[in-house]
């Protein structure tokens, strides 16, 4: 029962960590583009779907029994999720030092077909995959080669320490 107690703190910390990094972090640098959050909201609503909301339906209870992003099979769904995130918030602070953000906004809405976790579903995610290629090609890559910002909130750090004292006191 200990390793099982270990394993599933294990993967609950990894979970919760993986999920800020791939949605959370950042979010706020382009909440007000609505190109970067259109598209992000895209894929998030179809990888969510198809990476994490399918397992159940397709492996049953057991799925249940592995927190989001632990397993082998959906951490290339986190990695997709993470990168993107980080693309855009760093397309947005580029356009935030340019004063052109928000340029774009006016009169945009964002409508999309629901999914049904249907297989053909990963259809819905090419063509927000492709627009984020040609947004890369068209405006990110003025921006590859700047360094990524990493501003941690205090309290957000004070919280990471925090929990890295209490996970080692358990050990």
């Amino acid at each position: 029962m200990p390793q099982r107690i270990e394993r599933y703190n294990r993967d609950f910390a990894l979970s919760y960590s993986s999920w800020f990094e791939s949605v959370y972090k950042d979010k706020y640098e382009y909440m007000g583009e609505w190109d970067l959050m259109s598209l992000a909201f895209r894929l998030d609503l179809g990888l969510y779907y198809l990476g994490i909301v399918s397992q159940p339906f397709k492996l049953g209870l057991k799925a249940l029994l592995s927190p989001p992003f632990t397993s082998p099979l959906s951490r290339p769904v986190f990695h997709l999720m993470r990168t993107y995130n980080r693309r855009f918030a760093q397309i947005a602070r580029r356009r935030r030092r340019m004063s052109a953000l928000g340029k774009a906004n006016r009169g945009q809405r964002c409508l999309i077909k629901g999914f049904t976790l249907s297989r053909g579903d990963i259809r819905l995610l090419f063509k927000p995959l492709f627009k984020w290629g040609w947004l890369e090609l068209k405006e990110g890559w003025r921006s590859w080669w700047q360094p990524r910002e990493n501003k941690v909130p205090v309290r957000i750090g004070a919280m990471r320490e925090e929990r890295e004292t209490v996970g080692s006191s358990r050990l």
